[in-house]
């Protein structure tokens, strides 16, 4: 179960980049002047980094609730979470970029 959990949580990184890179190509596509495209850009690269920060932060607390139990149900915990946040965090992306009118 660790390792499939691993692996859930390569693919839903993998999956979250890739969101990003859609968002940022829904940016320069979007009908909007040059300068709000630039800053909604240098917004969402802020919302990632601030997200992944509060992505770790929250899964260790998450973790940390398992108590005293053996390190890889306290991993387990982590990667559980982690996974759940990138998946709404996709969802989120995609439900912001893919309301932008395309020019």
């Amino acid at each position: 179960m660790p390792e499939c959990l691993a692996k859930m949580s390569y693919e839903s990184s993998t999956a979250l980049k890739h969101a990003e890179a859609q968002a940022i190509a829904a940016l320069s596509k979007w009908d909007e002047d040059a300068k709000y495209v630039n800053f909604a850009k240098e917004k969402l690269k802020a919302s990632s980094k601030a997200y992944e920060q509060y992505r770790d932060a929250q899964c260790a607390f998450a973790s940390s609730l398992g108590g005293g139990a053996i390190g890889n149900a306290l991993e387990m915990r982590r990667l559980s979470c982690l996974v759940g946040m990138n998946a709404r965090r996709i969802k989120q992306l995609d439900a912001d970029s893919s309301t932008l009118p395309a020019r």
